[in-house]
Parts: C-alpha cells; structure tokens; sequence
C-alpha cells in the first residue's frame, strides 16, 4: 500500500503538468495558505471554509461546504527576485529562471470531497510548501577563498508533498470535529560551495567530522572551497528524498449565527532521513578539483507542528471577515541541517550546517465580500516572524519572507463549477549575514515574490 501510494504521490505533479518546479519559501518552508481562497484571505483557514484544502490545514472545516461532493483542479505558479552581494567587495548575485531547477515554479494541487449525513469524507495531493533558486556558475559564489571562479553551481529546490485522506463530524448543531492523515514525500536538490574560511570555522565548531576531512582540508588548503553536488536534472524530484507521514486534527464551533471559532493542530511529519547520491569535491587554491563519489544522507529532515487558532465573522450576506493566529515550531526540527557523506570506496563526511531556527508567530487576516451572486472578491495580509539566524542565512535558502499581500475572488461560470483566483506578494524583504556561516565574507540578502493560485471547482 504504501509503494503505491509512493508512486502516486510521485507521478501526480507530472500527471497535472507537463513541467513543475517547486513551491519557493513564503512563510520559511511553507506556503502562506493553501488553496485559492485561504490564499487571497491572508492564508486563514481555521473558520472558514476555504474548499477541499481544507484537508491539509483544518479539516473540520469541510463539513462547510454547501454540495454533496466537490472536486477541485488547482495550480501553483511563483515567481521570484532573490539576489545576494559581498559587503567587502561589492560584487552580487541574483537568482536565475533556467536551468536545473527551472523558475518560474509550480505546484499541483488535486482534490474529491463528498458528505454523507453528518461525515465528510475527502483525499487530495497539494504541495506544503519548499524552496527553490539558483545562482548560477559564475558569481561570486562560486569563487574560492582567494577569488578562483569554480564554475560550480549554487543552487537549491525542495518540495514537500502533501497526499491527505480526512473527515470532518457534525457532532452538534454547533461543533464540528474533523482529522486528516497525510503521506509525505520531501525531495531535496542541492548545490553548495563553501570557501575555505567557512570549513575551517565548521570544523573548529565541531560541525565537521570524519575520516576524509583530514585528506580533503590538506587538499583545499587556506585559499580553496569544498563543493557538495546532489541534483536530479529532472522536473520534479530530488537527488535525495524521502516518503513518511504526516497530519493534523481540527475543530470549529459556531459561537453565534455570525461568529465562528475554529483550531487545528498540524503534526510535525515523520519522514526520516533524505538519502541519495552525491558528489564532494575538493578545490585547492589553483583551482584543481578533487571530485568523490558516495551515499548522502539529509538526517531527520521534517516539516514542524503548529497550532492555529482563529475566527470568521459575517456582517451580513455579502461580507465575510476572518483572523488567524498561528503558532510554528521550527525550533524542534531546524536546530541544524544534519548531511552524512559516504564515499563509494571508504571514508565519510559528517556535516552540521547550523541553522538555529526559532518558534515563530504568524498573524493572518481576511476578507470576503459577495459583489454579485456570480463573483466574490477577496483580499487579506499576513505576517510572519523571522525563523532563522541571520548569522547562518544561505544564499540558496531563501526562507526569510514576512510580510504578504493578497488578493483574489471567485467566479461562478455555473451554479455547479466556479473558477477561484489567488495573488500573493511576497514584500521585499533584506537581512544582513554578519559572518556567512562564521567565514570571511559578509552579505547582503534579499528576497520578494509574487505566486498565483488558479483553480477549478466542480460540484455534484
């Protein structure tokens, strides 16, 4: 059951597009709302209903949708402008549109719900989320220590897929409970240089350990970089991943006619360590490479657990406003990027990529407005706390977004099929790493977005 379950949640993204990319970083790792109308409300979605994705952010929240049964198509679009530059030398780099990882990016979303009596029943496919940019082979991010250009790659694509069976139950006229299982499949593509500064410092910390890091630190000297290589040239997919489990548990209950009160609490997954091939190579300071072959392994790499809480509000028939307050745990699974290497004829690498991520708060609100019995528009803004350290801020982990803007409506084509439209801006946001991961250069980060959500809703 479970392999077969694999290869459905594998093939789905093909199946609904002859080319799909990633989701890129929004809310850290996640999508700031799932689905077009919890999208163009801000990313609420505890009170509401917000459609079939209901099943991956609170399923009780189904048992408010008004026909029997409903499928729905979807599809993510994103694009981005993420670029770096050096403090001390002035020299940058902006993230590219082609090549391995293949920006703009997309998702897929695939949905069926149906009621019976008091219970409703539904499975779907969505993406949670991910990230995903390249820099190309010939920016400073690719130099070594003393300014040799590499030509290596710095980039990076993860998608987390999310397969969920759920239902909600009508307990009462007023409370409503509801639970959702999900499979998980992450994959991850990575290309990382790190100059020589930045090894030392890793190892001083502890952070590097094995029986090739003597070799390999002889070989790279003071002048040199290490390069580590784990691309799938494919669609979809990683050179590493993994498939575990997921899910969450959720409620909502109507305080009056008007007002509704809704929670759900999302699982951190169970999906274990990415493994795959890679390639670590070596780079002295004259440019010569030392390129290994071996197994990697992406230790304990898992999406967090959150609690949501919120509330939805009619004033009248037209107008619908609704607030969320979300609290995510990163800290319990982005403490450290954990990467074990394995070379095909002996030795190992043990790598900590300190990442230091921390709780975070997300506040979320929205708006719906019925401007005639065939369109609703919708609007909302949401914030989002910082996770990460910028001490430890990658250049190919864009994960540092905060603000979003967004807006969207419905469109009733028939009383039984309506088309939904999301657009969420990702406003610009800038940091400064003081010591990129405790090495020599300084950088100046910066990320905006702007993602779509289009989707097809037909009811039986």
């Amino acid at each position: 059951m479970v392999n077969t379950m694999t290869k459905i949640i594998k093939a789905g993204p093909i199946a609904l597009l002859a080319m799909a990319g990633t989701a890129n970083a929004t809310q850290v790792f996640d999508l700031e709302g799932f689905g077009a109308t919890s999208r163009s409300m801000g990313g609420t979605s505890s009170s509401h209903f917000i459609g079939n994705a209901g099943l991956v952010s609170n399923p009780a929240t189904l048992s408010m949708m008004d026909s029997n049964s409903q499928l729905e198509v979807g599809l993510d679009l994103i694009t981005t402008d993420i670029s770096t530059s050096s403090v001390s030398s002035g020299d940058s780099a902006d993230s590219q549109r082609s090549g391995k990882n293949r920006g703009p990016y997309f998702a897929p979303q695939l949905s069926f719900v149906s009621q019976k009596n008091q219970w409703t029943f539904g499975a779907g496919i969505y993406a949670n989320g991910g990230l995903g940019t390249e820099f190309g082979t010939d920016s400073f991010l690719s130099k070594t220590e003393n300014g040799t250009q590499t030509s290596f790659d710095n980039s990076s694509r993860l998608l987390v897929l999310r397969a969920p069976v759920g239902f909600s139950y009508e307990m009462t006229p007023k409370l409503t409970v509801g639970a959702s299982a999900d499979l998980v499949w992450t994959s991850l593509n990575l290309e990382l240089l790190l100059p020589a500064s930045q090894v030392g410092a890793l190892a001083a910390g502890g952070h590097l350990t094995g029986d090739l890091v003597a070799p390999l630190a002889g070989f790279v000297g003071t002048g040199g970089a290490a390069h580590f290589s784990l691309t799938k040239d494919t669609p979809t997919g990683g050179a590493v991943d993994a498939i575990g489990l997921g899910g969450r548990l959720g409620l909502t209950y109507q305080l009056s006619d008007q007002t509704t009160l809704g929670a759900a609490y999302n699982l951190k997954t169970r999906v274990g360590d990415l493994k795959g091939s890679a390639v670590l190579s070596g780079i002295s300071s004259t440019g010569a490479i030392l390129p290994i072959a071996g197994d990697i392994r992406i230790q304990d790499f898992e999406m967090p657990a959150s609690l949501t809480v919120g509330m939805a509000h009619t004033f009248n028939d037209q107008w619908l406003v609704t607030a969320d307050f979300k609290r995510v745990y990163w800290s319990d699974v982005m403490e450290n990027i954990d990467v074990a290497f394995e070379s095909s004829t002996g030795g190992n690498v043990n790598i900590e990529l300190p990442h230091n991520y921390s709780d975070i708060s997300v506040f979320s609100v929205g708006t719906a407005y019925q401007y005639s019995p065939d369109l609703t528009l919708r609007a909302g803004f949401s914030y989002a706390e910082q996770a990460l350290d910028n001490r430890h801020a990658l250049p190919i982990i864009p994960a540092y977004l905060k603000k979003h803007l967004t807006l969207g409506g419905e469109y009733r084509i028939t009383p039984d099929s309506s088309i939904n439209l999301a657009l969420s801006f990702g406003l610009k946001e800038t940091l400064s790493t003081p010591s990129y991961l405790a090495g020599t250069e300084q950088l100046s980060q910066s990320h905006s977005q702007i993602n779509a959500v289009v989707s097809y809703t037909k009811r039986f």
